[in-house]
């Protein structure tokens, strides 16, 4: 059972549900928020923690098992051109970022923090700069 997460859980996840012809540009750690939680199934409406991940066309999340992060718990395959609506903001801390968007059947709400005390070996600010990069593409 993983206590942290990491780089390999985090590849390992997410290739697993990678669209098939494209991939990863950008990949960081993220925690969904309550609320996003009950249109996604999961069952609570408190924070779930998910890998997350960009590719040339789709957005990528894994959501993790509350009690065992080395295990996928959902998963989530947006590809950018069926988002309708979405929003980045600031969260209270400043390198918090919070993404709103809304898809057919899909209303998430994901945060993103450059913080690597609950992670070994990920490249949060990188993996972090490219997803919003490629999420503000989207928006235009």
């Amino acid at each position: 059972m993983a206590l942290l997460m990491n780089a390999a859980d985090m590849d390992r996840m997410l290739e697993e549900i990678r669209p098939e012809g494209e991939t990863y540009t950008g990949k960081a750690w993220g925690t969904i928020m309550g609320g996003a939680v009950e249109i996604l199934a999961l069952g609570a409406l408190s924070n779930v923690y998910c890998y997350v991940g960009v590719t040339e066309r789709s957005l990528v999340i894994a959501i993790l098992e509350t009690f065992d992060i080395s295990h996928i718990y959902g998963k989530v395959c947006l590809p950018f051109d069926q988002i309708r609506e979405l929003k980045i903001g600031h969260g209270l801390m400043p390198s918090q970022r919070i993404i709103k968007l809304k898809a057919e059947g899909v209303k998430l709400k994901l945060s993103l923090v450059n913080n690597t005390l609950t992670t070994r070996g990920i490249d949060q600010k990188s993996g972090m700069k490219t997803i919003l990069a490629a999420l503000e593409q989207v928006k235009k």
